[in-house]
């Protein structure tokens, strides 16, 4: 075997006892590594539904065939697990330099189940592995147990949790390079769970691959493209992700004042101009990349504020808009002291901002009160946006509540409050508007992960033209906006593409810079001695994403039974802004792109999609 070790690190917690698992050629050749290789294994080991806080959960850090092979933008991290915060299918993907590290230490992933009896963190050295005591760093924040761990081996990785975590709160998010974060789907809570404060990878043993002159030839070529391609990734090195934040909060992206409100009259251009990439941008000391990354969009900043000096990372566009125009600020203070407590105390940012733009609502319609919360909140108040974070940090009074996210802390209140809560499946909603690209609100309500933006959609080409990671024939489509039939099979392409980039250890960044011609084939070939067409990707992907619907059917989740809040489809529609009078028929969207995908109408894989993408039998239900 090529590109990958061909072993897994298998940990239960429950026994204190850990093996390696040797896995043969064709899983590889069916499902890569990644989200793929943890599809496979956890549709393996999980037959019925399970608890997601309980020893059956089985938590997945899993490395692909790009990691540690220097391919451009080829170093991410798939993290996996049953989600307690939405009951389903949960990944969460992270930058930093930790898959690589893992992937030449020998596994290709990690698979924990279990709960430990005491904190632990595991070990893996260049093929040695370990489960050792964490009862010091229990109680620790992300950065001070990142600190800790990497004594071991300055040159290792870790992946760690912070107190937020530890209290399987849902906002938390597992932490790696002091502010990179696998923060979707609460899979920080299960790490809580187990009583697994951290993981510690180092490796310095290269898989060999199957072709260095290829890989070297490949590489090149891509480098080539990258620097013809100057003037998109510029803005990407000055600004990163907030490149966006000004047109976005103007133009219906960005979500107002908890859904509710207009960018361009109720938030303003005034305030979107003092939130800009360029006002965010004069903080940054340097910019830095994650592993194999020639775009580096990360930036490290120095800022001082009422509240304080940050030393940390540069916001992201998720960050403005969470801490920026979902709660009506415009406090770059304030945002960016949020930002850094997320990241210290490791918490997701999406959640963090929208269950306070929640609790901000409740309190300005009489749901809470200052008596409850402590303090006098409201949208548009940037000193309570940061108490309220650290109250989420810290797992204290109203913070605990908020902290498991806007679906759970409805429930908690009551009063009416689920009316505030704009959350998919569970899931808080991140930072871009279905009422703008209607395709993102079908990604929303029919990915194996509800509510995410990052679970592959045609909605960020709507209005132009279809862009999928590899070159394919339907590569260049026009996708219209505001059509709600004929889509699709576009979206099910994209879909399998995302899962490819996620499969492989790509950024999906990627396509902004390779639009429709990152080598994949090439690479695959280079690496690992498989040749595969673009057609023989669409399949792959496709059946990954299935092997997650699969295992959401094993947990007795329909699909078709989720639903959006009213207000994110325009349900009333806005009555000012670049998106108003839009109601998006998200049914008809859904419909038809789950028919194209092969699902039945009680959310199960049908059988003859099961037999088309050729997936194992004993993967499956009968």
């Amino acid at each position: 075997m090529f590109g990958m070790n061909g072993k897994i690190l298998w940990v239960d917690l429950s026994q204190g006892k850990s093996w390696v698992e040797g896995l043969d050629e064709n899983v590889y050749k069916k499902y890569l590594g990644g989200v793929g290789l943890a599809a496979y294994i956890l549709n393996r080991e999980i037959k019925g539904k399970i608890d997601a806080l309980g020893p059956e959960n089985i938590l997945c850090f899993a490395s692909g065939p790009f990691n540690g092979h220097n391919a451009p933008l080829g170093g991410r991290l798939e993290v996996v697990a049953k989600s307690p915060m939405t009951g389903t299918w949960g990944d969460s993907n992270c930058g930093g330099k930790f898959a690589p590290e893992l992937i030449n230490s020998g596994f290709d992933a990690l698979f924990v189940k279990g709960i430990a009896k005491k904190p632990v963190f595991i070990k893996i050295v260049d093929g040695n592995y370990s489960i050792e005591d964490a009862s010091n760093l229990w109680g620790k924040d992300a950065y001070e147990t990142e600190t800790d761990l990497k004594k071991i081996d300055p040159r290792g990785q870790a992946m760690v949790i912070g107190v937020p975590g530890e209290q399987m709160m849902y906002a938390a998010s597992i932490m790696n390079e002091f502010g990179r974060a696998a923060g979707r789907s609460g899979l920080a809570a299960v790490m809580g769970s187990k009583r697994l404060k951290g993981v510690f990878a180092r490796g310095t043993k290269k898989v060999p691959v199957f072709d260095e002159a290829m890989l070297m030839d490949t590489i090149k070529k891509a480098q080539i493209q990258f620097r013809n391609s100057m003037n998109l990734v510029d803005p990407w090195h000055m600004f990163g992700t907030t490149a966006t934040t000004e047109p976005s909060h103007l133009n219906g992206d960005t979500p107002i004042k908890n859904w509710a409100a207009s960018g361009f009259k109720d938030f303003g251009e005034e305030n979107a101009k003092k939130i800009s990439g360029e006002m965010i941008r004069k903080d940054v000391l340097k910019s830095y990349g994650c592993a194999q990354c020639t775009l580096a969009c990360g930036g490290h900043i120095k800022r001082s504020t009422r509240y304080g000096d940050i030393e940390g990372h540069r916001l992201e566009y998720e960050g403005t808009g969470a801490f920026g125009g979902l709660n009506m600020i415009a406090d770059l203070d304030a945002m960016s002291m949020s930002f850094e407590l997320c990241n210290r105390y490791g918490l997701d940012i999406i959640t963090t901002g929208a269950a306070i733009a929640f609790a901000n609502e409740c309190y300005e319609n009489g749901v809470l009160t200052k008596e409850d919360i402590g303090f006098e909140i409201g949208f548009g108040n940037p000193d309570a946006e940061v108490k309220l974070v650290e109250l989420i940090g810290k797992a204290e009074g109203i913070g605990k509540i908020l902290g498991m996210g806007q679906h759970y802390a409805s429930r908690v209140i009551g009063k009416g409050s689920s009316n505030f809560a704009m959350d998919i499946g569970g899931q808080d909603l991140p930072m871009h508007d279905p009422r703008l690209m209607p395709s993102i609100g079908t990604t929303y309500i029919s990915d194996p992960t509800p509510g995410r933006h990052t679970a592959g959609t045609i909605g960020f080409n709507e209005g132009s033209e279809l862009v999928l990671p590899f070159k394919h024939e339907a590569s260049g489509t026009k996708i219209p906006r505001y059509e709600y039939h004929g889509k699709g099979h576009l979206q099910l392409l994209a879909v399998a593409g995302n899962e490819i980039m996620n499969s492989t250890g790509m950024c999906q960044f990627s396509t902004n810079i390779w639009q429709n011609s990152y080598p994949y084939s090439e690479f695959l070939k280079a690496i690992m001695g498989i040749d595969f067409t673009s057609d023989d990707l669409v399949s792959i992907g496709w059946r990954i994403q299935i092997l997650r619907h699969e295992f959401n059917a094993k947990q007795s989740v329909n699909q078709y039974d989720i639903k959006p809040p009213d207000r994110v489809m325009g349900i009333p529609p806005l009555k000012s802004g670049m998106t108003a009078s839009i109601t998006v028929d998200y049914n008809s969207l859904r419909n038809e792109y789950l028919d194209e995908l092969g699902l039945t109408k009680d959310g199960k894989p049908s059988s003859e999609i099961i037999e088309r993408l050729q997936i194992e039998p004993d993967l499956v239900t009968a």
